[in-house]
């Protein structure tokens, strides 16, 4: 039987994503190096992520602030805002940056179908 446990936002353990990466994230369970995996994901401020991909697909709630993602061409470079609730599914493979637009720091919840990784594009 699965037992009851709790965490409060102030206990997280919060590390960079990824070499070079700004943004910071908390996992909540999962095996990061196998997936799947869920984080706590925070962006700071003004921050636009370095260009990348992940070798797993991803799908993130927006719980604070605002984001807007960008692709490499047009089919995946989305100009509109995006406020709490959104939804975004990120294939594996696909290299994109998500941009902090809010006035403030930005919390996503993010589970990654497989493995949790970071892959700086060239």
């Amino acid at each position: 039987m699965l037992e009851k446990s709790i965490t409060s936002y102030k206990d997280l353990q919060f590390a960079p994503l990824g070499e070079g990466n700004p943004v910071e994230a908390a996992l909540l369970w999962g095996d990061p190096g196998k997936g799947p995996a869920a984080f706590i994901v925070r962006m700071p401020k003004g921050c636009s992520e370095p260009w990348h991909s992940h070798t797993a697909t991803y799908r993130a709630v927006l719980i604070e602030g605002q984001f807007r993602t960008r692709g490499k061409d047009a089919a995946t470079d989305f100009a509109e805002v995006y406020g709490p609730g959104s939804y975004v599914v990120q294939p594996g493979g696909q290299t994109h940056s998500e941009v902090n637009a809010g006035d403030g720091p930005l919390l996503a919840l993010v589970y990654f179908e497989g493995p949790a990784d970071f892959v700086p594009s060239k």
